[in-house]
């Protein structure tokens, strides 16, 4: 039964409302019985149906309403009497009909349950139509005080509803639907703090940081103007966030400028014109000449863009390779071993029209071409602006040239040309004034020709204009030559020669970080016993009206950098006077501060401080591979920095690890490198790349009593066993043990769980007791963060070999210790628990856990977990009757295993395929069961059975294609499979 909305009373068959229930005072009676869920007296549904003026005949009235509803909706309820039952006390509503009104209020409660278990597509799935009930919605002609509570109720649940969807949606990734949802709750409830909030995060969560301020100022005014009040410390606090995010995203945002924007108007039209339909631009020219502020101009203008513009610079990319991770991580997304091209391309492509700045691609064109054509294969609707000195040379590309600004020719109305503005507007905005007349118009001409219609040039010229006046200016600039060739460096020269000696060395220092940086970092990299830290303000004040560096002044913090060009010049002065590897040197220091002594610890604490000095981390690893900074220390770096790239980038992290290791191998922290690049390559599925790195690091470390020897020994026994090497793997693990023994309760927990791991391999039941006794250990001796790591292997340990209710209670108890994140165990966690719920035949969770596992390991890049991921998704999928989607995970988790280097991950993929092929009734008999003895020889071979939950099925499947079966290798039958798959999958 409705009674949100128009009154209705249906059945599967039937339905009758309006008229058809006989009146107004039908429709208000059957609301009332429905909202009081129990007993209503005879007086009570008369007050309400006639409020306090009850006529003399009402009890015989009443009673011929309530005859009058039951007859209209015999033929609903097939049983009248049934919709309204005659109770001592008077009457109440049937207790087997549903109210549309209490079915809301169970859904929200249900869809909260389902998000506390991190199952955000079911809730997404109950509520989204419910955010957008009303209480006017309920009797909305009734003026009456009665109706009120229940009126307040269902907009408390709408609100819930809505708070749920876009916590749901920004989970799923669905930023849009988030936005969406909280723009409309807070149009529904502008007092409602909670909406803003949920609108702020969902703004920030999709990129828009700029929305997400300007939507904590229209809280602030509705509040005020409505209230008087400020907004709660609460929705602060996420305002706070947010700056500070926005603030520590620099890349992400379009660099503002406090000064004026001078000329360039037929560019600027011509820019603005050709951002207005997607595909890619590339904006062109010399250094100096305004390439990134005019396109920072146009980006800033309001465009026919769904969000805030996104900027990313790649001027300190030091490799092709690492382009596409590079504006994957400043954009937010996780990348892991993956294609950070897709990855970039997935998550753009469902935010609409987007504009996507890659600024200073000169140095890595190739990785920018390759990964623009990513981005227009799966992102259409995307606006790619690139900066360059030139073309990037792909199909598609629109070039857009920027030439010098206009010559001065003469001296007749030079205050109209725009060089002379931007010298006139620079020196003003510097507190100076530059007066062009005929007493200094020749002097000034000269300076504009001196400059060659460079913007930075003239900048430079500009800033040194308000210590001097134009004819000495160009005096100081002649002693130092006539300007031939690099016309910008005989200008940066001659301004540094102006600096004091502190602010050269400054100015020389600054040239080993790359990107924006806070004073912080600035401070301890410029700074030393010759210049104190407390100068180093004074002297950046200096720098920047020289124009030698920039400042951002958005934000929580200020951010300094030096221009492309400027940078080079930096750094080469750096060279020339020898003071380069002490500058790398305090650099490296500043890093380590930022990483904690325990190198296994989670990068949650640390990794918004890295992220932010990312761009001169890879400064300095990259200085290092140039034998220009201690390779040492940048060997302990990358070491230290391990965790953190499994959680950002595997990809990158392997890039530099292996690279520094090539470069040398001799010093001491070498050993813990090569564990680290081990670690990296576990995680990623390259075995053979890991296992050498692993077994060189139980090597290098073997005469040493270190915790890290047992690490590599029990991540060695993984990969053993992943080669049907069983009984070394065993063997390793003890040794393993035997390590960890003198270590503390976390690292044994580590390797005990290691024993259970290999064993859970081979279905052996003792796998759950050694999980269970780690577990147990855990919790007495070891840290909770040890226990959140633990629990996802124990559980599924546990439903490997059968142990179902433990796996359970570890799963329940896991979940929450994991939400919000993303990371390793993770993902290790919802496959357990996708494999628990499809045992369990809950179908619908099984395929959300193992959707969101299917995900999250790709975007980590963890692909030794994806095979079993994507077939038990698969075969909850057929389960569900879903046959297509059921062939395209199976599909891909065949792809994915066929092209790792060891053979088992296949035998689940290849299980799964010969179950998808019988139930869709495949009359090539031979087929599946050479697609079957495939998987039997990799089980055998390995002594690997499946895991006890998925096995039962394939025992009976074998069965029936018992007959004999051709010998078809591991890679054959794959390509067998996904032959017949794809027909399945059409």
């Amino acid at each position: 039964m409705s009674v949100i909305g128009s009154v209705t009373v249906s059945s599967a068959t039937a339905a009758v409302s309006g008229a058809g229930l006989g009146g107004r005072r039908a429709r208000v009676v059957l609301v009332a019985l429905a909202l009081a869920r129990g007993d209503v007296t005879p007086d009570r549904l008369a007050s309400v149906v006639w409020g306090d003026e009850l006529p003399p005949t009402w009890q015989v009235a009443l009673r011929g309403v309530i005859l009058g509803i039951r007859r209209s909706c015999a033929y609903v309820a097939e049983d009248g009497e049934r919709l309204i039952e005659t109770a001592s006390a008077g009457y109440r509503l049937a207790r087997d009909v549903e109210v549309d009104f209490y079915r809301a209020q169970r859904d929200v409660g249900r869809a909260a349950e389902l998000v506390a278990a991190d199952r955000p597509q079911a809730a997404l799935d109950l509520v989204t139509s419910l955010t957008t009930l009303s209480g006017a919605a309920i009797l909305p002609d009734e003026d009456a005080a009665w109706l009120e509570p229940y009126r307040q109720k269902i907009e408390g649940t709408a609100r819930q509803a809505s708070d749920l969807t876009v916590e749901a949606a920004m989970r799923l990734g669905q930023h849009h639907l988030a936005v969406e949802t909280a723009r409309g709750a807070v149009a529904a409830w502008p007092l409602h703090e909670g909406s803003h909030r949920n609108l702020m995060t969902a703004l920030t969560r999709s990129g828009d940081r700029a929305g997400a301020v300007a939507a904590y100022g229209y809280c602030r005014s509705v509040l005020a103007d409505q209230l008087g009040v400020d907004p709660s410390a609460e929705t602060v606090a996420v305002y706070l966030d947010v700056i500070r995010d926005q603030a520590g995203s620099t890349y992400a945002r379009v660099p503002h400028s406090a000064s004026s924007f001078v000329g360039r108007q037929a560019e600027l039209a011509a820019l603005t014109e050709a951002v207005a339909g997607s595909g890619l631009i590339t904006v062109v020219g010399r250094g100096g000449v305004g390439k990134s502020r005019l396109v920072a101009q146009v980006a800033l203008s309001p465009g026919d863009f769904t969000g805030a513009p996104l900027w990313v610079s790649l001027t300190a990319v030091p490799d092709e390779a690492l382009v596409a991770s590079t504006v994957a991580l400043e954009l937010g997304v996780h990348v892991g071993a993956a294609d950070a091209a897709v990855a970039v391309a997935g998550y753009l492509g469902p935010l609409g029209p987007l504009l996507l700045v890659l600024d200073g691609c000169e140095a890595v064109t190739d990785g920018v071409a390759s990964l623009v054509n990513t981005l227009h294969t799966h992102a259409p609707s995307l606006t790619v602006v690139v900066t360059s000195r030139w073309p990037l040379s792909i199909d598609g590309e629109h070039v857009l040239t920027v030439q010098p600004m206009t010559p001065v020719v003469g001296v007749d109305d030079l205050r109209l040309n725009s060089q002379v503005r931007l010298l006139t507007d620079r020196v003003r905005e510097a507190g100076g004034e530059l007066s062009v007349d005929a007493t200094n118009a020749q002097d000034v001409a000269a300076l504009c020709r001196r400059c060659d219609g460079l913007p930075l040039a003239l900048e430079l010229v500009a800033a040194q204009l308000t210590a001097m006046p134009p004819g000495d200016l160009l005096d100081h600039l002649q002693e130092r030559g006539p300007s031939v060739g690099d016309t910008l460096r005989s200008v940066t020269r001659s301004t540094y020669e102006l600096l004091d000696d502190d602010e050269q060395t400054v100015f020389r220092r600054a040239a080993v970080l790359e990107g924006p940086v806070s004073l912080a970092l600035l401070r301890e990299v410029t700074s030393d016993e010759r210049i104190a830290a407390v100068r180093v303000v004074r002297v950046l004040r200096e720098l920047t009206a020289r124009g030698l560096m920039s400042v951002d002044r958005t934000g929580a913090r200020w951010r300094y950098r030096q221009d492309d060009d400027l940078h080079q010049f930096a750094a080469q002065l750096l060279r020339d006077a020898g003071e380069e590897p002490a500058a790398y040197g305090r650099l490296a220091d500043a890093v380590r501060s930022r990483l904690p002594d325990d190198a296994r610890a989670a990068p949650g604490a640390f990794r918004d401080e890295i992220t932010d000095v990312l761009a001169s981390v890879r400064s300095l690893l990259g200085a290092a591979l140039a034998g220009r900074a201690d390779l040492d220390r940048c060997q302990e770096l990358a070491f230290r920095l391990h965790r953190y790239f499994a959680t950002t980038n595997v990809d990158e992290g392997r890039f530099w690890l292996s690279r520094l290791l090539q470069r040398g191998s001799s010093g001491p922290w070498a050993p813990y490198a090569t564990y680290a690049s081990g670690y990296l390559g576990y995680w990623s599925g390259d075995t053979d790349a890991a296992m050498r790195d692993l077994e060189e690091a139980v090597g290098r470390l073997a005469s040493a009593d270190d915790a890290y020897r047992a690490r590599a020994l029990i991540f060695l026994a993984g990969l053993l066993d992943d080669v049907d090497r069983g009984p070394e793997a065993v063997e390793t693990v003890r040794a393993a043990i035997e390590a960890a023994a003198p270590h503390d309760a976390d690292l044994q927990v580590s390797v005990a769980m290691g024993l259970g791991s290999v064993l859970a391999e081979r279905t052996d039941p003792s796998a759950a007791g050694y999980a269970k006794d780690a577990i147990d250990l855990c919790r007495a001796r070891a840290s909770v963060e040890q226990l959140a790591m633990a629990m996802p292997t124990a559980a599924m340990i546990c439903w490997q070999v059968g142990a179902l209710d433990q796996a359970r209670e570890y799963i329940a108890e896991a979940l929450p210790m994991h939400s919000g994140t993303q990371r390793i165990s993770r993902v290790v966690l919802l496959s357990a628990a996708a494999g628990v719920a499809l045992a369990d035949g809950d179908l619908d969770a099984a395929c959300e856990y193992g959707s969101t596992a299917d995900r999250e390991a790709t975007a980590l890049g963890v692909e030794r977990e994806t095979p079993l991921i994507r077939a038990v998704l698969a075969r909850a999928l057929l389960a569900r009757g879903d046959l297509a989607a059921a062939a395209g995970r199976c599909a891909a988790a065949l792809e994915t295993a066929l092209g790792m280097s060891v053979a088992f991950p296949a035998a689940v993929g290849l299980e799964t395929a010969a179950l998808i092929l019988d139930t869709a009734g495949a009359s090539d008999v031979r087929a599946i069961s050479d697609i079957l003895g495939a998987a039997t020889v990799i089980r055998i071979r390995g002594d690997r059975p499946a895991p006890s939950t998925l096995g039962v099925e394939i025992d009976a499947l074998r069965s029936r294609y018992s007959g004999p079966s051709s010998p078809l290798g591991t890679a054959a039958a794959g390509r067998l499979a996904l032959g017949l798959l794809a027909v399945i999958e059409g």
